[in-house]
């Protein structure tokens, strides 16, 4: 039988909490014991513990006062959205042999719980890191790269974000097999234990983006056997990885390309917008049309239109035209966070290289011009 827990809760940062629990804690599938968050009460601390049995999730709550530690488990979604309704500064919870209690001012709610110590095991880190990276340094490399990533291909390896670890620096990789993201940084805080490599699901790593805590803070990363673990503050983050063999990305990256125009990034993307509206399913390509000083941008859909937008730029080469299709290319401008970017091309059927800087690069396969 569980130990009866009684506690006091700062509601907001329980909420907080909560919140980021939800997203693992998964309300479709059929076992009701996945739905739960596992409550710990330790002398100062509450941990908040949720997993799919593929990604775990734990949360640590410090803004609380103990009086009786123990554990519980209770469904993630109904306590979250308790926590998010009620307007108390503070919640005070307490279970008995069969229910939690959370009272505020005026409010009591009894939610039924469940064994806790059916529950999963959710990993933590043990032990010391592979390396230690800031955290506002890896939320860019995984913006970087995650959106390519494949959604549910049967080329398992390829749902996911290559990391490859080097003593002094962290490279990701993301494909969908029509584009490519490639980001590399500097290890600043010290050399990694060694060299390895890791495929992370990209549904973990997007986790990992909506996670709270301080963007100054750091993360301490350590990829053992099957599974990558990422602490930051008060939250500790676990994923299985996958299995199988990433492409050989650095043989999809143009070396070649012979014409080179820097772009205004919000210019670019506004343009595209709007060549993007006459667009269909029959038509999903644009028209980059390069020429001496401008660059032309036009669609057609049947039956509905046809746009010409025209973008002045620094260009006097070979007059080319090469067809993309446009939401490839605003995904990538969207997470680029630099004022100009350097768009790299060589003639119609080859792919487009764009930059940010050296170790920035996305890569998108060209469109067949009869349909742009």
């Amino acid at each position: 039988m569980d130990v009866d827990v009684k506690l006091r809760f700062n509601r907001e940062e329980l909420a907080e909490a909560l919140g980021a629990i939800c997203n693992v804690a998964s309300g479709r599938t059929p076992k009701e014991i996945l739905k739960c968050v596992k409550v710990e009460a330790h002398s100062d601390v509450v941990l908040l513990s949720a997993t799919d049995n593929e990604i775990g999730l734990r949360c640590a709550v410090t803004q609380v006062e103990v009086e009786t530690p123990g554990e519980a488990l209770v469904p993630a979604d109904t306590f979250s959205k308790i926590a998010h309704e009620c307007q108390d500064e503070v919640l005070v919870a307490e279970t008995d042999d069969r229910a939690l209690h959370l009272r505020g001012v005026g409010s009591h709610f009894e939610v039924v719980t469940h064994v806790a110590g059916d529950f999963p095991v959710v990993a933590d880190l043990e032990g010391d890191a592979d390396f230690v990276i800031p955290c506002a340094t890896l939320s860019g490399l995984i913006e970087w790269t995650v959106f390519a990533c494949a959604k549910e291909s049967t080329r398992y390896a390829i749902n996911g974000v290559l990391w490859e670890v080097e003593p002094k620096s962290l490279t990701l990789a993301a494909t969908d097999g029509r584009r490519l993201s490639v980001g590399k940084v500097k290890l600043q805080d010290g050399e990694a234990k060694g060299e390895s490599q890791a495929i992370v699901p990209g549904k973990a790593l997007q986790l990992f983006a909506r996670l709270p805590g301080d963007g100054k803070a750091s993360v301490a990363v350590q990829i053992a056997g099957n599974r990558v673990i990422l602490k930051m503050g008060r939250s500790t983050l676990s994923s299985n990885l996958i299995e199988g063999h990433f492409p050989k990305y650095q043989d999809v990256i143009p070396q070649d390309c012979d014409r080179v125009v820097h772009l205004d990034t919000g210019a670019f993307q506004g343009k595209l917008r709007q060549a993007a509206l006459l667009t269909n399913e029959e038509s999903k390509g644009v028209r980059l049309s390069f020429a001496k000083g401008e660059l032309t941008i036009s669609s057609r859909a049947p039956e509905q239109g046809e746009a010409t937008i025209a973008l002045p730029i620094e260009y006097d080469g070979e007059a080319t035209d090469i067809g993309f299709n446009p939401v490839f290319l605003m995904d990538v401008l969207r997470v680029t966070d630099t004022d100009k970017i350097s768009f790299a091309f060589r003639e119609a059927n080859r792919p487009g290289l764009i930059k940010k800087n050296e170790d920035f690069l996305h890569v998108v396969m060209p469109v067949n011009l009869m349909s742009a």
